[in-house]
């Protein structure tokens, strides 16, 4: 593939805490930089109390250019300090490609992309904030930026289908014809390796061998829900003493929810374990994952589960319908599918689903068969830089300015693109 590499495409993200999107940056910094282009990969800092995944990007021999103002939350002062040093960046490293991820790296990054000129800009949306997060007034200031920003981006990327819907029908951020849906891509082997329990997870909540342990994975912050999973834990206690549940990650609520652990007595049913590095370890020795969130995009815990092999209950919200394989089967309340069950937030309903896979273990075994099957033919990381690649050539060759001699990219997924003379008008 003959890429050439003054071709610069440069990724944008607040921050590179645990999750989707962090993993998302420095995995496609890293194929890129392999397929001959130049990426650069521009970030904030992780601020304490988040896992952070630097430490991927360090395994792979890559050095994020540091935006040291920007965060999450809103400050006019830092906000402005970001706007301006990415513009400096961005008409000293002139790229051609800007893509964003994260709401404001996504608002910061394309406004300094089109103070610059930058020719081609990309924003992915891993989930949104226009549910569950602000208040109504709030998020239609929100709504007013992002379709403002989508007015000047070329393509705007959704994860999922249930994602573009909203994005397009629901929440009218952009046309839908001017929102490619690209899903996920990770470097699934070390979950595909899974294939017996490691006993490490196991050792560190000190749960027996034949004990039902039930795993949560992810942030410990409001959108996440975790009051709603110690609800479910003492549901599940009481129908079950043979039950743990490991609660692996970390966040502002830590504290907060292993108060409530001991004051509701659950102190020996729900374990807290903070971040883990090695997530392999960790699904291995699970029997099922639960997911309890508000809002999602496509969450990654499921996409490690199913890879990992592990059947699943999740709420359903934001993509994860997106996720399940098969026709539904309604039962007292959730719906199963071949890979996994679905589940109102009724921490009984929950209970009763969990128990009926502790039950039967035949299921779970299928469901895991089926969920990582379908996680291995369509998050892969190859598919993932191939269908990007195809995005951004295309794009590029949109624009008159750019003289580009690049190979085409073979992609299985079909990404409709606008038509070049929208996409030179709406984002000029």
């Amino acid at each position: 593939m003959s890429a050439r590499p003054n071709f610069t495409i440069a990724r944008v993200i607040a921050r590179l805490n645990i999750g989707g999107p962090a993993i998302q940056a420095i995995l496609m910094t890293d194929v890129f930089r392999q397929r001959g282009y130049r990426p650069l990969l521009l970030t904030g800092e992780v601020p304490p109390g988040e896992g952070s995944m630097e430490y991927m990007a360090r395994d792979r021999g890559i050095t994020p250019i540091r935006i040291g103002a920007m965060s999450r939350k809103v400050s006019w002062t830092k906000d402005l300090a970001t706007l301006w040093q990415l513009i400096r960046i961005f008409r000293r490293e002139r790229p051609v490609v800007v893509h964003t991820h994260t709401a404001k790296a996504g608002t910061v990054g394309r406004l300094a992309a089109m103070a610059t000129r930058v020719p081609v800009r990309v924003h992915t949306f891993h989930g949104h904030v226009f549910r569950g997060y602000f208040s109504p007034l709030v998020t239609r200031v929100f709504l007013a930026i992002e379709r403002f920003l989508a007015r000047h981006t070329d393509q705007i990327v959704a994860i999922s289908e249930s994602q573009k819907h909203e994005l397009a029908e629901v929440y009218r951020v952009a046309p839908a014809e001017k929102i490619a849906v690209i899903p996920l891509g990770f470097d699934l082997d070390p979950f595909l390796g899974v294939n017996h329990r490691d006993g490490t997870l196991r050792r560190l909540v000190n749960c027996e061998e034949d004990t039902f342990l039930v795993g949560w994975v992810g942030r410990l912050t409001a959108i996440k829900n975790p009051d709603f999973l110690l609800d479910f834990a003492r549901s599940l206690s009481q129908r079950s003493r043979s039950v743990r549940i490991a609660v692996v990650g970390d966040g502002e609520l830590r504290r907060h929810c292993e108060s409530q652990t001991e004051a509701a007595g659950l102190g020996n049913v729900v374990r807290f374990t903070g971040w883990q590095q090695h997530l392999e370890r960790v699904y291995a020795d699970l029997d099922l994952v639960v997911l309890t969130s508000i809002n999602e995009g496509t969450p990654v815990s499921l996409l490690e589960a199913m890879a990992s092999g592990r059947p699943f209950i999740s709420t359903d919200v934001g993509g994860v319908r997106d996720l399940m394989v098969g026709r539904a089967r309604k039962q007292s309340g959730f719906e199963i599918f071949e890979n996994g069950i679905l589940a109102p937030a009724d921490n009984q309903v929950f209970a009763e689903a969990a128990s009926f896979l502790k039950e039967h273990p035949e299921i779970r075994q299928t469901m895991g068969e089926a969920g990582r099957k379908f996680v291995k033919a369509r998050f892969s990381l190859q598919r993932l830089a191939d269908d990007l690649e195809s995005l951004y050539l295309s794009l590029a060759r949109c624009k008159r300015n750019l003289q580009l001699d690049l190979d085409p990219v073979a992609s299985g997924q079909r990404i409709d693109m606008p038509n070049c003379a929208a996409a030179q008008k709406e984002a000029s």
